[in-house]
């Protein structure tokens, strides 16, 4: 080979090492870069799972901030009442057997509005007459709840606690959730309403208390606005409610209960349990069978219903209890006045006749308003 021949041959040679030097490079580069990808991804990948990790953690704060916000209320209620929860039951629709209804052999419809018949409870201290005076016998003090029970989806009692015209109502509601929740609260509107704006149509009953009177007006008042509603909205046809209403005069030392169907008022005094009113069902008509526990009368179902007018005289450390049957129906009188003996605490006992009641089935809406009667010197607790 030649000088010129080898020349032209390492030439070459070089020439095929540096491309080749080249293509190898590259083909580095590349790798590299396809190597990096993976691990960009998984970068981005953890980032985004960071934040997201980040976010929780914080909703979880802010969830935790709230609930400790609410323990103090809501442990001091549980420590107060030391109850456990009792599940609902929700897994089938309202009983029908267990709806309230006005029975077909009821009392006949009154074509006007009758005088209240005056049940006198404390017949040697009312029979007297209204005493009045400057200075107040007695205080009240008033404790409620409504609870919706175990088995029903909506509750159907409405209630009232008026401190200031020392004025307490429990109505039960019929015909079925979207009648019997309207009722119960249109009932219990139209009395707070008649009563805060000293408004009572009709004219005052002779020979009732004045105080008595009006409550029944109030009373009536409440079935004319459920019966017009129903007779305006077909799909409202028979929605009724009960009443049960307590309105204390401290100063003529004197309480007036008016009264239609079977939610109840109950007294307690010097360890002596006693039931005020009289159910008003079929079973109080002499009827027996299915029929007899469906009510002989109801608030809205008639033009005017009859009311009963109940007098009584109470004493310091007296307790009034007004209720729905959804307590009366899951508890018996002893039961009921065993929690009264007992527990002194006014919201517990509440909580507690709830409790037994949902303990039992919870078979209806549950609603209680205690009511403790104090002497003037003592400090009432509201």
């Amino acid at each position: 080979m030649t000088g010129q021949d080898w020349l032209l041959f390492s030439t070459l040679l070089v020439v095929v090492a540096s491309v080749a030097y080249a293509l190898g490079a590259r083909r580095r580069e590349d790798t590299a870069a396809a190597g990096a990808k993976p691990d960009a991804t998984k970068a981005k990948g953890r980032a985004k799972t960071d934040a997201v990790v980040s976010a929780g953690k914080a909703d979880d704060a802010k969830v935790a901030v709230a609930e400790k916000a609410e323990k103090p209320e809501k442990a001091a209620a549980a420590e107060k009442a030391e109850l456990p929860a009792i599940p609902k039951l929700f897994d089938r629709e309202d009983d029908d057997a267990d709806i309230t209804r006005v029975g077909s052999l009821g009392v006949p419809p009154p074509r006007t509005i009758l005088q209240p018949p005056v049940i006198l409870i404390d017949q040697d201290d009312v029979g007297a007459g209204d005493a009045a005076s400057d200075h107040p016998y007695f205080l009240v003090s008033a404790t409620a709840q409504t609870d919706t029970g175990l088995r029903r989806k909506h509750n159907e009692d409405s209630l009232l606690v008026n401190r200031e015209q020392n004025l307490f109502v429990v109505a039960d509601g019929m015909g079925g959730h979207n009648g019997g929740e309207l009722a119960s609260r249109l009932a219990v509107q139209a009395i707070e309403d008649a009563f805060g704006t000293r408004t009572f149509e009709g004219e005052p009953h002779a020979d009732i208390p004045i105080e008595a009177s009006e409550l029944a007006r109030a009373m009536q008042m409440a079935n004319a606005t459920i019966y017009e509603m129903a007779k305006s909205k077909p799909e409202l046809d028979g929605m009724g409610t009960t009443l049960c209403c307590a309105r204390f005069s401290p100063n003529k030392r004197r309480m007036h209960i008016g009264h239609v169907g079977d939610s109840r008022c109950y007294r307690l005094r010097n360890g002596v349990f006693t039931q005020l009113t009289a159910d008003h069902t079929m079973a109080d008509l002499g009827l027996t069978g299915p029929e007899s526990a469906n009510l002989s009368r109801a608030v809205g179902i008639w033009a005017a219903v009859p009311i009963d007018v109940i007098v009584a005289a109470p004493s310091p450390d007296d307790v009034y209890i007004l209720c729905s049957d959804g307590l009366t129906k899951m508890l018996d009188d002893d039961r009921i006045a065993h929690v009264l003996r007992t527990e002194e605490d006014a919201q517990a006992a509440v909580d507690r006749l709830i409790f037994f009641a949902n303990a039992k089935g919870g078979k209806d809406n549950i609603t209680v308003i205690l009511v403790r009667v104090v002497d003037p010197g003592t400090s009432a607790t509201t």
